[in-house]
């Protein structure tokens, strides 16, 4: 009997190398691709193609000026409104309150063949809630809209496709980001237990970068680690120089249960803070592969960060490896970015990033570079706009977006 084996793609708004799976559009243009559990092997989605770039960019230049009018279209009636006030904070119960982000944008990109050319975008929506019931227990809960599940393709256990028929519903879907309980013990000692961020990443460099809204840090856009996952975790802080945590958890990522088998995520992180502004932080988790899974192998990340901040510039780096990615024994990721940004004029900020990856395998080895360069205004604190270029390498694909964030 041939058993059906489903391959699916768990939209969300982060981007993968578009070398490991083939996808009808670049990754900057769809969302990655994710199985239904950690088990999932990302090579089996192989029924589309990506189009191949036959056309010359536009010469830069013209690429920026089209990119320019663009922006100042969208921008020019809310920069002559932003003139008339004043930045004004959003002041909250520190005790209880509502919190919420919007994150949207226009893109446009120099490839024809790249459908649509242009679209408005909607990447996040979040709305959240946090209480304080004591001097030292909170809770948090978050929730995040984005397309969850789409299936690709089926194919039997011999590879043949299979057809196949489903209702999708809404690419707009309200999943469970977080859901936090929070135990301060003592100054030192901190407990956390319920639906937690993860530290790989998502709880310090996502807010060193601060351009969320314009893009996801590295190790997010390329799926090196799950943004969040159920578990426990402790923190023990020393004073302002050093906090350590250590985190276990279902290793399923926020969409699904723990599977059968029971087989837990362990995970490390340090950091240090040796003078004012400069943070040196390391990362290293462990998951142990899937019994169900052909060909796997035990999965570790080990990331390493620097970042140095001041009022009026960031600048920081990082690295990080992934030994048997998606439990693909012999499939290793070496990836690292730069990035910053520089204030130049009150409520003008100049931002740069610069992205690169190398996939390994037995058989092949492939490259992959993202940039982002741009400029931000903020005619209002919490609200900010960004006109900004992008790079991907695999295609050879230019485009420039407008961005907009709003939180509250």
């Amino acid at each position: 009997m041939n058993l059906l084996k489903i391959s699916c793609i768990n939209q969300l708004p982060y981007l993968c190398p578009s070398k490991l799976v083939k996808m009808k559009y670049p990754c900057n243009l769809v969302t990655p691709t994710t199985c239904p559990d950690r088990s999932g092997d990302m090579k089996k989605i192989s029924s589309v193609h990506l189009p191949k770039n036959r056309d010359r960019l536009w010469p830069f230049f013209i690429q920026m000026k089209k990119a320019g009018l663009i922006f100042l279209f969208l921008i020019f009636p809310f920069s002559f409104l932003s003139a008339q006030t004043s930045s004004v904070d959003i002041d909250k119960d520190k005790d209880q309150f509502v919190f919420g982000q919007i994150f949207a944008d226009f893109k446009y990109n120099f490839n024809s063949e790249i459908k649509p050319v242009a679209a408005f975008r909607f990447n996040q929506g979040i709305i959240g809630y946090y209480h304080k019931i004591s001097d030292k227990v909170s809770g948090k809960i978050m929730l995040d809209v984005t397309r969850t599940t789409n299936f690709n393709s089926i194919t039997d256990t011999l590879g043949r496709p299979v057809s196949y028929n489903y209702f999708e519903g809404s690419k707009y879907t309200a999943y469970l980001k977080m859901a936090e309980i929070k135990w301060e013990v003592t100054d030192y000692f901190t407990f956390r237990f319920g639906q937690l961020l993860n530290t790989q990443y998502l709880t310090f460099q996502d807010k060193f970068w601060g351009f969320r809204y314009v893009d996801v840090t590295m190790q997010e856009k390329f799926r090196l680690g799950m943004p969040a996952d159920f578990g426990a975790q402790v923190d023990l802080k020393l004073k302002d120089k050093l906090l350590y945590q250590f985190s276990v958890v279902n290793g399923e990522g926020p969409f699904r249960y723990q599977d059968g088998e029971g087989k837990f995520l362990f995970a490390n992180n340090l950091q240090y803070y040796p003078i004012k502004g400069l943070t040196l932080k390391l990362y290293a988790d462990y998951a142990p592969s899937p019994d169900t899974m052909l060909n796997s192998a035990d999965k570790s990340v080990l990331s390493f960060f620097a970042g140095y901040q001041k009022p009026k510039y960031r600048l920081g780096a990082e690295y990080s490896r992934v030994n048997n990615y998606h439990f693909s024994e012999d499939k290793s990721v070496d990836a690292f970015s730069v990035f910053g940004s520089i204030l130049l004029i009150e409520k003008l900020t100049l931002l740069f990033r610069w992205d690169h990856l190398n996939i390994d395998t037995s058989q092949k080895s492939e490259k992959i570079d993202y940039f982002i360069g741009g400029l931000q205004y903020e005619p209002v604190e919490k609200f900010t706009t960004s006109i900004n270029y992008r790079y991907f390498s695999p295609d050879e694909l230019g485009m420039v977006l407008v961005s907009f964030g709003l939180k509250f």
